[in-house]
């Protein structure tokens, strides 16, 4: 299939200028930079939006290539497309295994192909790792498999010597199709992975050391536990974890400038938080939650037990958090240490300002004029910051100053 262009009459990429960008500011307005007269606490940018690629259906995970592609994986049908600096995208990669459907109630699966991320050694290995949803006789499993990007003159681009170096054990699979988790990110300066896997819709699951699911884990490139877990060489919690206690992290990034693990996670009503993740920490699900269950009724605790870690910051609305990256970059250099992170019922990126060791606050909110739901967030080499808008009309979106020249 060749690749296909998205471009305007014009030659240029098409783009939207956003010119009402709202920023709500700390209660010391004159502390952030960007401030203009006007209402207290607000202050507007002007961002350019610039629209890389259209057309993809549900896509989910997006990686940033050293030359300026990407790749982008497309949650149901389960497929992963390589796009071009301009727009251009190929048909659906050869190598990436089959889904898990959950049969009966496809429009409410979560269900699929999700994240995408690059070796840390990729312009020499050419290695990509996925996460999906793999189908097993019990179910579904979570799967972590890698192949190698191969492109070859005349042919289109494939994964090839694909393998799958991690499958969530036997005994913790089941038919859900919802609160699979599925975010990736390698730890800084090495080599070793972190998964996030969603308590699968059962909450108790998430207290259970034996059990993967509502937890964080950490592994090895090839798949094998990492040494320095906390339960590395137990013969009954799990080896692979490093955290617990989560509902369903859809958004997960570490920071190179300090090695920090950091989360997004769905809450039940009105619960949805941040984390400052550490080795061996329980974050509360479902035995405290700042949320409520969607009867109305309180779930766990009135108050926050000692052995259970605190939010960075917990949204006083529901934002459904999804896709999540520290900001590193001269194009926005006021935001530089910045989270964002995407908004599936906001429909916005929201800029999140890290305050104190683990206290985060919101600083603002990015392209909420798109009206569009965010699923993922990644900050290229030039510190433009890119997005995909999760629909059946699926979009890759870039976001630059406005008074950054097009490209020729």
């Amino acid at each position: 299939m060749p690749m296909k262009p998205f471009r305007s009459s014009s030659g240029r990429l098409p783009a939207v200028s956003l010119t009402t960008l709202l920023l709500l500011l700390p209660a010391s307005p004159g502390e952030a930079t960007g401030q203009v007269p006007g209402q207290a606490g607000e202050a507007a940018f002007e961002v350019r939006v610039d629209t890389i690629a259209v057309g993809l259906e549900h896509p989910w995970g997006l990686a940033l290539l050293p030359d300026g592609r990407f790749l982008v994986t497309e949650r149901n049908p389960g497929t992963l497309r390589l796009g071009g600096a301009e727009g251009e995208l190929s048909g659906p990669l050869d190598g990436v295994p089959e889904i898990f459907r959950y049969e009966g109630e496809t429009g409410r699966s979560q269900a699929g192909l999700f994240d995408v991320r690059l070796h840390p050694e990729f312009e020499q290995n050419r290695w990509v790792y996925l996460s999906l949803s793999a189908p097993t006789p019990r179910g579904a499993a979570l799967t972590v498999i890698r192949g190698r990007l191969v492109e070859e003159a005349g042919g289109e681009p494939r994964l090839e010597d694909v393998e799958e170096i991690f499958v969530m054990k036997e005994d913790d699979q089941d038919s859900s199709g919802l609160h699979f988790g599925g975010s990736l990110a390698f730890e800084p300066g090495g080599t070793h992975l972190f998964l996030s896997i969603g308590d699968r819709r059962n909450l108790e699951r998430a207290q259970d050391l034996e059990d993967q699911a509502g937890a964080i884990l950490r592994m090895t490139e090839d798949g094998e536990p990492a040494p320095g877990n906390p339960f590395a060489g137990s013969d009954e919690e799990d080896p692979y974890l490093w955290s617990w206690g989560h509902r369903n992290p859809q958004g997960m990034t570490t920071d190179a400038a300090t090695g920090q693990l950091w989360i997004v996670d769905h809450g039940p009503q009105r619960g949805d938080g941040v984390y400052r993740v550490e080795r061996g920490a329980n974050y509360g699900w479902p035995l405290y939650t700042e949320g409520k269950d969607y009867s109305g009724a309180p779930l766990g605790y009135e108050e926050r037990p000692s052995e259970v870690a605190e939010a960075a910051h917990v949204f006083d609305e529901t934002v459904a958090p999804s896709g999540l990256v520290i900001y590193r970059g001269a194009a926005f250099p006021e935001w530089d240490g910045h989270l964002l992170t995407g908004g599936l019922v906001t429909r916005a990126v929201h800029l999140l300002r890290i305050t104190g060791e683990a206290e985060v606050t919101e600083a603002g909110r990015l392209a909420t004029e798109l009206d569009r739901r965010i699923r993922n967030v990644r900050v290229a080499e030039d510190g433009s910051i890119w997005v995909i808008t999760e629909h059946e009309d699926g979009e890759v979106l870039r976001l630059r100053p406005r008074d950054t020249t097009l490209p020729n």
